[in-house]
């Protein structure tokens, strides 16, 4: 399973200060996410507006299952935590996964079961299937 992730600014769009490229490198060191996932980063290809082609846009996770995903927005608290005071609350998380997008504002469990859901990695809790997630 393949998904892609970045991080935000609530105030404008795409990677911000850097933020992705340092998400990359929390979920390559956390000992828990690392070990049970593939990190790619994606990086702006030249001449489409963007300022340089180093700069990382969106991270490509190649997991062996949703259940990743609850780890995932843990550390993304942890590393939100670590922004200065005034970004923390403007940062979010963006995940895509089969053509669905969906932005993550908190960081709790019950967070990342709605985020399965919606992204059709969880069924609904009847289980008659998933859910749809808004692009």
């Amino acid at each position: 399973m393949e998904l892609r992730v970045r991080v935000v600014r609530t105030q404008s769009s795409g990677d911000v200060d850097g933020w992705t490229e340092s998400f990359a490198d929390w979920i390559t060191e956390d000992r828990r996410l690392g070990r049970a996932a593939v990190v790619r980063r994606v990086r702006v290809p030249p001449g489409d507006g963007g300022m340089s082609a180093g700069q990382v846009d969106w991270i490509n996770l190649a997991v062996d299952s949703g259940a990743f995903l609850t780890g995932l927005i843990g550390l993304f608290g942890t590393f939100r935590g670590s922004l200065a005071r005034r970004e923390r609350q403007s940062a979010r998380l963006v995940v895509e996964y089969g053509g669905n997008r969906y932005i993550i504002n908190e960081e709790t469990p019950e967070d990342a079961v709605r985020v399965a859901r919606a992204l059709g990695l969880a069924p609904e809790r009847n289980g008659e299937g998933p859910g749809r997630a808004p692009s």
